[in-house]
């Protein structure tokens, strides 16, 4: 199951928020195991707080075995609430994304889940580059979660149900959807964006009436409709409310005004190439897009992707 195995980044000083233990009451239902990552990027602003003097490496030495005491000190209060969760905990040197992605291969997780929210950050809802770093490069699924982490009770899937290339990638996006959903008992809301891209031109040079136009949007979106329900055959017998809805408009201005509409707590996206709606490859419109978006994010990659990070050994 895709929940079994979690790895928890925790910044340095970071406190145990309510959004996180959402996510531990999560993975307390699915009996997960939980990894508290910490990552130490630099010992500047370390030494200037705890005033150390001596080599680097007894500084280096110093704040890993004061982070440990700190994870293990997390992990104590969290046993306590969440039985079924077996933790465990790691410290680690280096850039935070790709020690994150480093570690996630070592042991095997199913799932990245970052707090990626911060105080300095301008608005509530903005993502920093350690989380987009980590969706672009990471073959493991990235959960980042909402500083306003709500009950999970609505959550939207979208798919690119145009390109038949892409149809073993939505059921596997569709299977997660489900999974998850499953395990929190959300509702689930499977949806697609898509316009007419030659509309101009059938008006212009095509000779297409308004009526013309308007028929072959409403051919187009049963078309997108049926491939959604296809989509969900599968799951004809499960017991969870699922709803299909197809938008009309550019993905980057329909679909987050969707998933606002619609109050989701939770937005389940791809990640795998450069058109479509599953094109979330995290460039600069992607990006914006996800930053306008205040619930949680869930991005998933391809099965032949791979990290660039761990092919090339970073």
């Amino acid at each position: 199951m895709l929940f079994t195995r979690l790895l928890v980044p925790i910044a340095p000083e970071q406190p145990i928020n309510d959004a996180l233990h959402q996510v531990f009451s999560f993975a307390n239902t699915c009996s997960s195991h939980v990894t508290l990552l910490l990552v130490i990027k630099e010992l500047a602003e370390y030494k200037d707080i705890y005033h150390l003097s001596g080599t680097t490496l007894d500084i280096l030495e110093h704040a890993t075995r004061f982070y440990q005491d700190s994870l293990k000190n997390h992990v104590q209060a969290l046993e306590k609430r969440y039985p079924n969760i077996k933790f465990n905990t790691k410290v680690r040197v280096g850039i935070p994304f790709i020690e994150i992605i480093k570690e996630s291969d070592e042991l095997k997780s199913s799932m990245i889940v970052i707090d990626c929210h911060r105080e300095d950050k301008q608005e509530p809802c903005q993502r920093g580059c350690n989380t987009f770093d980590l969706m672009r490069k990471s073959q493991v699924p990235i959960w980042s979660i909402s500083t306003h982490f709500d009950s999970l009770s609505q959550v939207v899937a979208a798919v690119d149900v145009t390109n038949h290339d892409y149809q073993d990638f939505n059921i596997k996006l569709v299977d997660l959807a489900v999974g998850f959903c499953s395990a929190v008992g959300a509702r689930l809301v499977l949806c697609h964006a898509w316009r007419l891209e030659s509309e101009g031109y059938l008006r212009n040079r095509g000779g297409y009436t308004d009526i013309d136009i308007a028929l072959l949007s409403q051919k187009m979106r049963d078309e997108r409709i049926a491939r959604l329900n296809a989509l969900l055959a599968k799951h004809d017998n499960s017991s969870l409310t699922i709803q299909t809805q197809v938008l009309e408009g550019e993905t980057r201005d329909v679909l987050p005004q969707f998933i606002s509409d619609s109050q989701a707590n939770l937005v389940i996206l791809g990640s795998m190439s450069r058109s479509g709606i599953a094109g979330f490859v995290m460039g600069n419109t992607a990006e914006s897009m996800i930053n306008k978006l205040e619930c949680s994010v869930i991005t998933i990659k391809p099965d032949t992707f791979e990290s660039p990070i761990l092919m090339n050994k970073v």
